[in-house]
């Protein structure tokens, strides 16, 4: 329980920092949100200005900011003036969440089972092809491997939708979560294979073979629980990674997630809108990172009583 106040409490400083550098960073950038408007009147500027606070000072910007999000406001949008950033992280966040469990779960599911297969074949042909395969994986980003996923299997073949979302649908997610889990599977791959060989010769497995222990049972009880503790420290930059790309990958394929909305309230310089979604992503990934270190807690103690 100390271990996992101590990481949560850590968590509230982190978001501050975070808040405030965005907040920064947001309004040093060239341009604002006004600026890409047809020709204003300077009296118009003017109200617009006054009716969103930026005509105040930067400091009293952000305190009346804190203020809004310790009420759990994130303001009103500035370019879509019909919403507020709240009603846009719930339009958008089902869909990003959806897409990234599905991608770290299919990421999971093969990754860890096929850097299993390459450990036990090492040196043999099947160890050769993975290792091939992995690197590829990790070379090609999401921005590569999303276009030309929707030009084969979209385009060309006419299997799968390229673009749009249709709540419950999951085929208007397969190119996109396959986008998104192929770069961290191959990462996972390459991590439990390196994993699995180093914990194959220890002690402890030796002595569990000499028991008359099969090799089914050896890998289960002895090997990977050792073995999985490095690939679940992984999981919470794995969900960054994932969080990060589908910034790109959703907009590909025209997802209505928090990503696209993020990518637009860029470029338009919607302050409001990128702190909204900046923060959400950040505690996203902290709250990740959280479950991971209570994971990697619970396999290994060394790591909760602070000798690891």
């Amino acid at each position: 329980m100390r271990y996992a106040l101590t990481r949560l409490l850590g968590i509230v400083p982190t978001l501050f920092i975070i808040v405030t550098l965005a907040f920064l960073l947001i309004r040093l950038a060239p341009g604002g949100p006004f600026d890409q408007e047809q020709t204003l009147a300077p009296e118009i500027r003017a109200n617009l200005d006054r009716a969103y606070g930026l005509d105040q000072p930067l400091a009293e910007q952000y305190l009346r900011y804190l203020g809004r999000l310790l009420h759990g406001d994130l303001g009103p949008s500035m370019r879509l003036r019909d919403f507020s950033v709240n009603q846009l992280v719930a339009t958008g966040l089902p869909v990003s969440l959806t897409l990234g469990a599905l991608a770290l779960v299919a990421a999971v599911g093969l990754g860890i089972p096929l850097g299993v297969v390459a450990a036990r074949a090492r040196g043999r042909w099947p160890d050769r092809v993975l290792g091939a395969l992995t690197a590829l994986g990790i070379a090609v980003p999401p921005y590569v491997t999303a276009p030309l996923l929707a030009l084969v299997f979209g385009i060309y073949l006419r299997w799968l939708p390229v673009a749009g979302w249709e709540p419950g649908s999951l085929r208007d997610l397969v190119l996109p979560v396959a986008a998104l889990a192929l770069p961290t599977a191959a990462y996972l791959a390459r991590l439990t294979r390196a994993s699995v060989l180093e914990i194959v010769t220890l002690p402890f497995v030796r002595t569990a073979r000499a028991k008359g222990l099969g090799e089914f049972a050896v890998l289960v009880r002895h090997v990977l629980p050792p073995a999985l503790v490095p690939v679940l420290g992984y999981l919470s930059p794995a969900a960054a990674g994932v969080l990060a790309g589908s910034l790109v990958v959703e907009t590909v394929f025209g997802l209505p997630g928090m990503g696209r909305f993020l990518v637009e309230g860029a470029l338009n310089r919607d302050y409001t809108l990128v702190l909204g979604k900046v923060l959400v992503y950040a505690t996203l990934v902290l709250a990740l990172n959280l479950a991971a270190d209570l994971l990697v807690g619970l396999l290994d103690p060394r790591v909760r009583d602070g000798r690891r």
